[in-house]
């Protein structure tokens, strides 16, 4: 096979900027070059999620036309259904807040244990390839993110390689730039260029064939430094947009150092969206809440999927042959390569270390609710089209791991993400249309000999279904719980200045009260996305990056700043 772009020698100048290609054994992606026939079919396994769309959303709208205890039955089951699960969540999230608490002035360097020779050798040669992919993001935010990375406790230990477009603008200029500013920052600092379709006619543009082609270059980095151990080596995919805790990667280290099962689980640290979030509309900040609570109650526990930013062997990502460029979420479909890998399900392991994520933004009110809209329809695309993935390879895991996770992953996509709200509303709806319908209920009746329910009846369905309601309202106050918790975690690390992420009372009752519209709204973008991907098939799934500009200028602190000096003195001295 014909080698593939910039594989050859480059000019000197270049190679002093850019990380070289992959080369070698992971120079060419041999299964992801393969051309497909019958690539584009018109029957893709997502289509399967147009059961939410046209059956189980809408099913309260009609049903009770021809039996109408079925209607009031269904509408309670699925609000109380949705209220337990949201509890489970609260309850899973206050578990994961506590032990945050509980351990976030612990030191872990001093824990990993030096006993046997063994021991002390994978001790000593720790380290961690550290993976940030880009495109047209700021230098700011970029900067800033590194700057949390040159702040770690074992920042001696981190291998950063930034990971940008060739369509990125000034990429030469940029790559320069952070080079000259981050290079005796830590153990070693690269910065690479990744090709338009490296990979093959079929790769997507986006992080995934983007982290695909810059960790294949590490990895061969690492070779040619004769630095390649996979027995004490990790890997983290992260954004440009990510603050870490000064204490992340200590952690991480002692955990992979210390666990049975190191080379066949994921962690993941909770994120929290608290980029001022604070100034951001309620939909926003709504959405970002509930991402925080739902990583902590629903991905992590269940073992569904890592998002955005996650640590892995080193081990685990060569076996599980890197990331798939043919696909658009990372995260998501990183999890299903590893399962391939492994046979089974992956466990995902918690860091009890916040990281601080970007949440959607724009520089007006329109902006600001296109890129929210934008990046929730993309979310659920990248759903579903994983999905067809999930099904199409499900002779590559064993039957018990398929089972048990496809079940889970459409509970949460399918049921939690898009139809709970909805279907809630929809059910709230029919019963406001009860009088409107009531002649039809009774003529079908006379055929069907199911007849509409009394006033009482109707009365009590209406106040079990408001109960519903209530209760959820409550775990939304969790929820805001668990988000001023989080941001107390981040002041007291310094990973963001204290009182920067503060609201006040009439801004939290608002976007309380606006919570429950905001996941319909949520809910809406997700149906529309199921339709829009089940129509037009591939050719919707593509990673259009959030937009970051508006993220420009948002300052780390000083102490956290004051630690990035520090450290990369600290590593300059050592050199």
């Amino acid at each position: 096979m014909a080698a593939q772009p910039e594989a050859q020698k480059q000019p000197s100048w270049w190679q002093r900027i850019f990380t070289t290609a992959p080369r070698g054994q992971y120079a060419v992606d041999e299964k992801q070059q393969v051309v497909k026939e019958n690539e584009f079919v018109i029957m893709r396994w997502n289509l399967l999620f147009l059961i939410f769309d046209f059956i189980i959303i809408p099913l309260p709208l009609w049903i009770d036309i021809f039996c109408p205890i079925f209607a009031a039955v269904y509408g309670l089951f699925v609000g109380w259904l949705g209220a337990f699960l949201l509890t489970v969540c609260a309850w899973r999230s206050l578990q994961a807040n506590y032990l945050m608490n509980r351990v976030v002035d612990d030191t872990w360097e001093d824990k990993i244990p030096r006993n046997t020779d063994e021991e002390r050798r994978l001790a000593d040669n720790l380290q961690h390839l550290v993976m940030m992919c880009g495109y047209k993001e700021p230098m700011e935010v970029i900067c800033q993110s590194i700057d949390s990375l040159a702040a770690q406790s074992v920042a001696h230990r981190l291998i950063v390689v930034i990971g940008l477009e060739e369509g990125t603008p000034d990429v030469a200029e940029k790559a320069a730039r952070l080079k000259e500013r981050y290079a005796r920052s830590f153990k070693r600092f690269h910065v690479t260029k990744h090709p338009k379709q490296w990979a093959g006619g079929r790769e997507i543009r986006g992080k995934c064939s983007n982290a695909n082609y810059t960790m294949r270059a590490a990895v061969t980095r690492l070779e040619e430094y004769g630095d390649l151990d996979l027995s004490c080596t990790t890997a983290t995919s992260c954004d440009t947009d990510s603050i870490f805790a000064p204490r992340y990667f200590e952690n991480l280290g002692y955990q992979f150092l210390t666990s049975p099962k190191a080379k066949e689980v994921v962690w993941q640290a909770p994120l929290y969206y608290n980029h001022f979030l604070n100034e951001r509309p309620f939909y926003v900040r709504a959405i970002g809440i509930m991402r925080a609570a739902y990583m902590l109650g629903f991905l992590i526990p269940f073992n569904i999927n890592t998002m955005s930013i996650f640590s892995f062997s080193l081990d685990l990502c060569i076996k599980g042959e890197f990331f798939h460029a043919h696909y658009q979420m990372d995260d998501i479909i990183y999890t299903l390569t590893c399962m391939q890998a492994l046979q089974k399900r992956v466990e995902i392991l918690m860091i009890p270390m916040p990281v601080v994520s970007g949440p959607t933004s724009g520089g007006s009110q329109c902006e600001e609710f296109s890129e929210w809209f934008r990046q929730s329809e993309r979310w659920t695309i990248g759903a579903c089209e994983v999905f067809h993935y999930f099904v199409v390879k499900r002779r590559r895991y064993n039957c018990a791991a398929a089972m048990s996770y496809g079940t889970w992953f459409v509970i949460y996509y399918g049921f939690i993400l898009c139809s709970l709200t909805l279907t809630g509303l929809a059910g709230f709806i029919n019963y406001a249309l009860v009088n409107a319908k009531r002649d039809t209920i009774q003529q079908m009746a006379e055929h069907t000999g199911q007849y509409p329910l009394d006033a009482a009846a109707n009365t009590g369905v209406m106040i079990a279904g408001f109960s519903g309601l209530a209760w959820t309202y409550i775990v939304f106050l969790i929820f805001f719980y668990l988000d001023r918790e989080g941001c107390k975690l981040i002041y007291h690390l310094k990973m963001k200045p204290q009182g920067a992420e503060d609201t006040g009372f009439c801004q939290n009752f608002k976007d309380w009260i606006l919570m429950w519209p905001s996941l319909v709204m949520y809910s809406c973008v997700s149906y529309w996305a199921i339709i829009k991907v089940a129509f037009y098939g591939k050719r919707v799934c593509g990673h259009d990056p959030s937009s970051k500009d508006n993220l420009r200028g948002l300052p780390l602190g000083e102490a956290l700043t004051s630690e990035a000096s520090t450290a990369a003195e600290a590593s300059e001295s050592d050199a």
